[in-house]
């Protein structure tokens, strides 16, 4: 265990101390921490990830990351861990050093849990701030997806429909 040479001024600062692998995100400068997500969430999970991923190897346009996976948005103290993020060759420069990404993914995907608000309002919001272009979340139970682009700095609804992931930035679309 590390020693704490400086006590944090914010919940960014607390963030950055806890240990690699920490269920743990901060939205606004609040620290929120998660269970580990239950099967049917990973299992959604696995199976876009799969499908993102095998078209993005054939396409040579990016890469899928899955969380657990640390994003960095300083500018908003905020540090989240989205379910899966899509980061373009394009933007590969916003992979740092440290091994995290500082700034906005391309796409990210997020499953729903039990606390739908922080994903369909707070990181909806937090997201749109930092400029991720397209913003999905997904309710496991029923496989809804919901679909937001970012257009002139807002996000607009582009659709909500069961068991259909279509995007317009990777040009692709599948059926789960």
């Amino acid at each position: 265990m590390k020693a704490i040479e400086q006590v944090p001024k914010t919940a960014l600062d607390v963030f950055r101390l806890l240990p690699e692998g920490t269920l743990c995100e901060v939205i606004d400068n609040v620290l929120y921490m998660s269970p580990a997500p239950k099967y049917m969430h990973q299992n959604l999970l696995f199976l876009l990830a799969k499908r993102i991923d095998n078209y993005l190897e054939q396409t040579a346009k990016g890469q899928v990351i899955i969380s657990p996976f640390d994003v960095y948005f300083e500018n908003l103290l905020s540090a989240v861990q989205p379910d899966l993020l899509v980061l373009l060759n394009e933007s590969k420069d916003i992979l740092k050093n440290d091994g995290y990404i500082h700034g906005a993914p391309d796409l990210v995907i997020e499953v729903l849990s039990a606390d739908k608000k922080r994903d369909t309002v707070q990181k909806k919001n937090l997201y749109e701030k930092a400029g991720v272009k397209e913003y999905f979340v997904v309710e496991p139970e029923t496989r809804e997806m919901t679909a937001w682009v970012l257009t002139d700095g807002t996000y607009q609804l582009q659709y909500t429909q069961v068991g259909l992931f279509k995007s317009a930035l990777l040009s692709f679309e599948f059926e789960f």
